[in-house]
């Protein structure tokens, strides 16, 4: 997922952090545009700890890992007095609407009493309970923070970002203080926020888990979380996005006034040959590792496994560089436009019905990266201002007479009712223009969610 060691990151996390004592009972729809005209956006930098110092510093895995547990305890407790199952699982906006300003008292006699269990004292109990909603939503404890961009006086906060030293301090949380250098990229990222009125929030600290049947654990990291005031661009246009698999492209359309004025393709041929190639190579690899005798022949079976796990990790790397690229070009078409971002996607139940259909096969995994596409388009639609609706815009669906249509060959659709005939990539874009003044209503709607979303790190 990450460059390197140090990577950085960015993504919407609506964290409940504002400049005001309440804090944690605040909500997105408290800036909601039928009341304000402006609302906060908020965007992320993840810095990992690098794995030397963590060798020469067990005691800083062991506070993270602490943190980590005490805050995952909390929130199951929580979740599972306020609904009754022990592994509730809730959308944000579910457990937006569950986690109500009377439930405060109850959250915060639950970190009492589970954050001592864990050796976390007095500091990290005022953290969480001042923003209990957000421990849970993020499974992290939250800290408090100060940027220092020239000579500004240290005000003592845990975690200290010092961009004249280019570091990251991090201090009083009852281990000696560990310091992280900072990339360029990632001095370059924080000043870049900070043109766009952003103002760093507050930190977490948290370690890489991937979810699922076996959870596995990763690296350290520490997050800064930057917020803007935003106000919701009025659109004058709409990004159509037809999210496709890989090798058959993202399809980009400006549509203005009912008509397709620009149109754009991600990513270029040469990518898509290139992963053509890798998957080939590993599926090669895939299939003398199942030959081996692990037993009598270690060594070779090590040596396949480490060529799968590189060609793995570079496969990932293109397919997250296609997705950044695009989400970049199509931000930037949207801003330089004033336009709402309309997103044709597949269905999630869909989308995993091709993902099992493929299996192993060669064109599964030109489907991966489609949901970062969308999260990151999200994100920064957000952070921008920028409307964005998730709409179904029809390939196969005929969008003259509403016939069902078939694809006669090299994805040309044909309707059998009226004679219709067009490309199967064109199709969505036919569709917008068709709906253009309908999509141009709907993209007026609030464009942030109320409730807060989890941190979702996607490579910058």
């Amino acid at each position: 997922m990450f460059h390197n060691v140090g990577a950085a990151v960015d993504a919407v996390c609506l964290v409940k952090l504002l400049a005001c004592p309440h804090a944690s009972s605040i909500t997105n729809r408290d800036f909601s545009p039928t009341t304000y005209t402006h609302m906060y956006a908020y965007r992320t930098l993840k810095i990992e700890i690098p794995w030397r110092l963590i060798e020469e510093r067990p005691d800083v895995l062991d506070l993270v890992t602490r943190m980590h547990l005490a805050a995952e305890e909390y929130a199951r407790r929580l979740l599972k007095e306020i609904t009754g199952q022990d592994e509730p699982k809730l959308a944000p906006e579910e457990l937006d609407r569950l986690l109500t300003p009377d439930r405060r008292e109850l959250a915060r006699r639950i970190i009492e009493e589970v954050f001592p269990k864990y050796g976390l004292g007095k500091a990290f109990v005022d953290y969480a309970k001042f923003l209990w909603r957000d421990t849970v939503f993020q499974r992290a404890v939250p800290l408090n923070t100060q940027l220092r961009t020239e000579n500004e006086r240290d005000t003592s906060k845990a975690v200290f970002v010092d961009l004249k030293s280019g570091v990251v301090r991090v201090r009083k949380l009852g281990i000696p203080p560990f310091v992280v250098k900072l990339k360029k990229s990632d001095i370059a990222w924080i000043r870049e926020r900070l043109q766009e009125d952003a103002r760093l929030k507050l930190a977490y600290l948290g370690v890489d888990v991937r979810r699922g049947k076996d959870p596995t654990y990763g690296g350290l990291y520490i997050a800064l979380v930057f917020a803007r005031e935003v106000k919701p661009v009025e659109p004058r246009a709409i990004v159509v996005v037809d999210v496709n698999r890989l090798d058959h492209y993202i399809k980009v359309g400006l549509v203005a006034d009912g008509r397709v004025v620009e149109l754009l393709k991600f990513p270029k041929k040469e990518r898509i040959r290139k992963l053509e190639r890798i998957h080939a190579h590993i599926s090669q690899l895939e299939k003398a590792l199942a030959r081996v005798d692990e037993d009598r022949d270690p060594r070779r079976a090590l040596d396949l496994q480490r060529q799968l796990w590189k060609l793995e990790t570079k496969r990932y790397g293109i397919i997250r560089d296609v997705v950044i690229n695009a989400a970049r070009e199509i931000i930037k078409l949207a801003r330089e436009h004033q336009a709402a971002i309309v997103v044709d996607t597949i269905e999630d139940d869909t989308y995993r019905e091709l993902k099992e259909c493929n299996g192993n096969g060669v064109r599964k995994h030109f489907l991966d990266g489609l949901g970062q596409l969308r999260r990151r388009l999200q994100a920064l639609a957000q952070w921008y201002g920028l409307p964005y609706v998730e709409e179904r815009l029809y390939s196969t669906i005929c969008p003259r007479c509403g016939a069902k249509m078939a694809e006669e060959g090299r994805r040309v659709m044909h309707c059998p009712a009226c004679g219709f005939g067009a490309h199967r990539d064109n199709v969505p874009m036919i569709w917008a223009e068709k709906k253009y003044q309908e999509l141009i209503e709907k993209t007026k709607q609030p464009t942030f969610s109320s409730a807060p979303a989890t941190v979702t790190f996607l490579t910058s």
